[in-house]
């Protein structure tokens, strides 16, 4: 059987009750990027080692999608939402910005492909991989909290 793309992985993660509210708040209230949060739950639920160099490497090209891209798109999605006649302009940015995420989750795995790493044979937890993409984590309780919330909607 193959292993679901960070891609599958992250829709099907974001169905289970709970993943979307507690990622949207790591978003709004941390301005974590979604998609890098995802991608260390899809590579530590891959048995893959944490490696701080790869984790630094996702987290720039996170960072820099979420800054260049995404965040802008966000920002006119919201400031549409607040007029009925801008419906049709929501919608539109609504679809830009899933494709946006979908191309930085490309680029996520992309990077993650470039090079062999060792993996376990089984899942492993995935406090690992999070403090390595979120190092903020280790001094803030309630980004602690926060983080512990999308885990907790995140397990099976």
């Amino acid at each position: 059987m193959t292993e679901p793309s960070l891609w599958q992985y992250a829709l099907t993660l974001w169905k289970r009750p709970g993943v979307e509210h507690a990622a949207l708040l790591l978003q709004d209230q941390h301005s974590l990027p979604v998609c890098l949060l995802l991608a260390a739950l899809w590579l530590a639920g891959r048995g893959v080692t944490p490696d701080a160099a790869l984790a630094a490497a996702l987290r720039d090209i996170a960072e820099e999608w979420e800054r260049e891209r995404i965040a802008p798109l966000r920002r006119l999605r919201r400031q549409a939402g607040t007029r009925a006649d801008w419906a049709d302009w929501k919608r539109a940015l609504q679809d830009a910005e899933l494709e946006a995420e979908r191309l930085l989750v490309s680029a996520l795995e992309t990077r993650v492909a470039a090079r062999p790493l060792p993996r376990a044979a089984q899942p492993l937890p995935a406090h690992g991989w999070l403090l390595l993409v979120i190092p903020e984590m280790a001094g803030c309780e309630n980004l602690t909290r926060a983080v512990d919330a999308l885990l907790g909607a995140a397990q099976p």
